[in-house]
């Protein structure tokens, strides 16, 4: 009996040394794939595998280091510090943890403080070169300094004619100046080197709805419902060609679909709501465009169909109201478009011009992109009155008490809040505003 029990106790220790061999290689192949896949700039399918590795070495060095690269090329800077301090914590300032700090930094827009050593790496070769240059690409048009960003897109292309991704950082470059055909070209060229690159696929799919061109979008959304079938932006893209070919019929369950996962996203509700309003069924399009609306106060576009449905049901008060918020919605559209091409390109380090555009955002209810541009007034000028009180506000409005009140301080610390607090205090109080 005794020696059945040992049998039994050495098999199961051999299985699970067996077991965690085998989950070494699954989780190393995996590992080796996101390797490869983000290297050329497929975030999406790298992150499939890097999810698949925290499966069994979550803080695997690696696997913290090229999650952080993927949260800094897709926008997710806090996100990427975390990660990297975790990789900090395993192995201290090696040669890979510096290289992705100085990348993060350039990416956000630090080009001048970071740009002489990241030069410096480019003129060495090697295989860091491209993810050089795409970082300080990214903090280029950032920092709306298209003149810079195209002259080192020029380099990249000297350098390496065939890259698929010196061609996407070309093609954002177009996007940024608003130059649409050139953008469609560049983002075709993408393709034709790497037909894998779903973000080029994505943004050029976007451009060709934008212009109503829906036999050549069509194919390419559902290129990328096979590739991401379960992304929302991926579904309403695709019935948004449907929609441009008179395709509503299949357009409809597309949505449906969509919403059944994600109730609250603003462009499936939308796109629903155009399609019930096309259909004439203005008691669905007016709840799907009002939620829209709601949810993304930012889209011009649904706002002026909710404006049109409000109209066609007799609810003239409220459609008044909202044809007039669309045109204010438009005048600022013009005005971001004008301080961008205009002050913002002329002089980049323009705090006052970046503080009117965060405001327009907020107004917007583009809260995220409010945020960064507040920011950045204060990295530009430190001291910015306004931009504090509208940080404060953002803050205590999105449950961050301590940064509230670390904004608040400062601007009533402020030299002007100084005075016009004493002016104040001066006053009978019967004679205060």
């Amino acid at each position: 009996m005794k020696r059945a029990v040992a049998v039994l106790a050495l098999l199961a220790l051999i299985g699970l040394a067996v077991g965690a061999v085998a989950a070494f290689f699954w989780s190393d192949y995996h590992l080796n794939a996101a390797r490869r896949e983000i290297d050329r700039g497929h975030n999406a399918a790298g992150i499939a595998h890097l999810k698949l590795c925290r499966m069994v070495r979550a803080d695997h060095p690696d696997v913290l280091l090229l999650s952080a690269r993927v949260a800094r090329r897709t926008s997710g800077w806090t996100e990427a510090e975390e990660l990297l301090d975790r990789y900090w914590r395993q192995r201290g300032d090696d040669e890979a943890l510096v290289l992705e700090r100085l990348l993060l930094r350039a990416a956000r827009g630090e080009v001048d403080a970071v740009g002489p050593l990241l030069e410096s790496r480019i003129s060495q070769g090697g295989p860091s070169v491209p993810l050089v240059r795409d970082a300080l690409v990214s903090g280029l048009l950032y920092r709306f300094r298209f003149d810079d960003a195209e002259k080192q897109v020029k380099l990249w292309l000297d350098d390496e004619p065939d890259s698929a991704l010196a061609f996407l950082s070309q093609s954002k470059l177009y996007e940024r100046r608003e130059q649409r055909g050139e953008a469609l070209a560049s983002y075709r060229r993408v393709l034709e080197i790497d037909p894998d690159l779903d973000e080029a696929r994505r943004s050029l799919t976007a451009i060709l709805l934008i212009l109503s061109q829906g036999e050549e979008a069509l194919p390419h959304a559902e290129y990328l419902r096979h590739r991401l079938p379960d992304n929302p932006d991926v579904m309403v893209q695709h019935a948004q060609a449907l929609m441009l070919l008179n395709r509503g019929g299949e357009a409809r369950p597309i949505l449906d679909e969509c919403l059944a996962s994600h109730p609250n996203h603003a462009g499936a509700l939308a796109t629903r709501g155009r399609l019930a309003r096309r259909a004439g069924d203005n008691e669905q399009a007016e709840e799907d465009l009002g939620r829209a609306v709601r949810l993304d106060p930012g889209d011009p576009a649904a706002r002026d169909q909710y404006a049109q449905v409000l109209h066609s049901n007799g609810k003239l008060e409220e459609a008044a109201r909202q044809r007039e918020e669309h045109r204010r919605m438009l005048a600022d559209i013009q005005r971001i478009s004008d301080l961008v091409n205009g002050r913002l390109h002329d002089r980049p380090n323009d705090a006052t011009a970046h503080y009117e555009v965060a405001m327009i955002a907020m107004r917007a209810g583009q809260y995220r992109s409010a945020h960064r541009w507040l920011l950045r007034t204060l990295e530009i000028d430190p001291d910015h009155l306004d931009a504090h009180r509208a940080l404060a506000a953002f803050y205590r409005d999105t449950g961050n008490p301590i940064l509230a009140a670390r904004h608040r301080a400062i601007a009533r610390s402020h030299p002007q809040a100084g005075r016009a607090e004493r002016t104040s205090a001066s006053q009978p109080e019967g004679n205060k505003q």
